[in-house]
């Protein structure tokens, strides 16, 4: 096969697919440089394609397994596969799941067999990664047969945050730091130092903040040995009545993602301000976890009271997004950003 005539016809798709899979982060890919829009593009599709397995709740825990498997099998060599044994249409056409997921998973051996344009080293960061990422998402994984899934301990919430978000920052952090970057070895080591929280501290906010619709779709990133900690059992912390015990466990959690954001703005700060389109990217979700984290503080009362998950203003998002341009040429911006 023809790869690259193949994906050069494949890249309208991949960009019409990324906006519609992920309105909050398309903008961010777009301000890339156009090799890392690519890359990082498409790197985003795979993990998104891996997510809506792990999401899919109508499945049992066994095909789910064996759909991750065979997504690192095509991930590794997308010869790997065959067409006839196609397990991605089979989800994309029972289960309950979103249009453009649907779209994706129909379209899974194109995702995979696009990574073969890749130049040699990132093909390999990209295919050592998002296996990474599969074969933890295999670890945690829940289905139509197990249905309630809370996670046991802190540890295992670092662990799954891990895999499903650190990974991530793994990969970008291999792809910002590419030769012709020219990234100085001091501010690459503090990238690499950081990267696994700068994925991670997204991701702890979007636990947080989705925690109570989460629950109500039958899973819990809440470790029951910290609800435990604060005498207080599942169903009790997604009520009302234990505010105290409600708010200590938030707390906990609150901190532990405003500790890994403040690693996330380690990651940053060490990107040299002539990569911008680097810094911006990284930039806008960071100021946005940060604005989301320090609205729930704010908020908490109303947001303990809801079931919904919790969201910024349409305002203030935009506020974001603008100011975010000069905190991409200065660290000092960047911080009053944040403030």
């Amino acid at each position: 096969m023809n790869y690259k005539y193949y994906c050069s016809e494949f890249a309208g798709l991949r960009n019409t697919w990324l906006k519609e899979v992920s309105r909050t982060f398309y903008p961010s890919i777009k301000a890339l440089p156009a090799d890392l829009h690519i890359y990082v593009g498409h790197s985003y599709l795979i993990c998104r394609l891996l997510d809506t397995l792990e999401d899919a709740y109508d499945i049992t825990v066994e095909k789910k397994k064996e759909a991750l498997h065979q997504a690192i099998l095509c991930i590794k060599n997308s010869g790997n596969y065959s067409v006839e044994n196609d397990v991605f249409s089979d989800i994309a056409a029972t289960s309950d799941i979103k249009p453009f997921e649907k779209i994706i998973l129909g379209n899974a051996f194109k995702v995979f067999e696009c990574i073969e344009t890749f130049p040699d080293i990132v093909r390999s960061d990209i295919r050592d990664w998002t296996t990474e990422m599969a074969d933890g998402m295999k670890k945690y994984a829940f289905g139509s047969d197990n249905q309630k899934v809370q996670l046991e301990t802190i540890d295992e919430l670092e662990e799954y945050t891990y895999y499903v978000a650190g990974t991530v920052g793994e990969l970008l952090s291999r792809l910002f730091t590419l030769d012709h970057f020219k990234v100085p070895d001091d501010k690459s080591e503090v990238m690499f130092a950081n990267g696994v929280a700068f994925g991670k501290a997204l991701q702890y906010v979007n636990i947080i903040k989705d925690s109570r619709e989460d629950f109500t779709e039958g899973r819990c990133f809440i470790p029951a040995d910290l609800l435990k900690k604060h005498r207080i059992t599942l169903n009790e912390f997604f009520q009302n009545e234990k505010k105290d015990e409600i708010k200590a466990v938030y707390s906990e959690l609150l901190e532990k993602a405003e500790d890994h954001l403040h690693s996330a703005i380690k990651y940053i700060e060490a990107v040299p301000v002539r990569l911008w389109r680097i810094r911006l990217f990284c930039i806008w979700p960071v100021a946005l976890a940060y604005a989301t984290l320090n609205g729930i503080k704010r908020d908490l009362d109303e947001f303990i009271n809801t079931n919904d998950t919790y969201k910024i203003s349409r305002k203030e998002v935009k506020k974001i997004l603008l100011k975010g341009y000069a905190a991409a040429f200065s660290n000092w911006y960047f911080r009053k950003l944040l403030r």
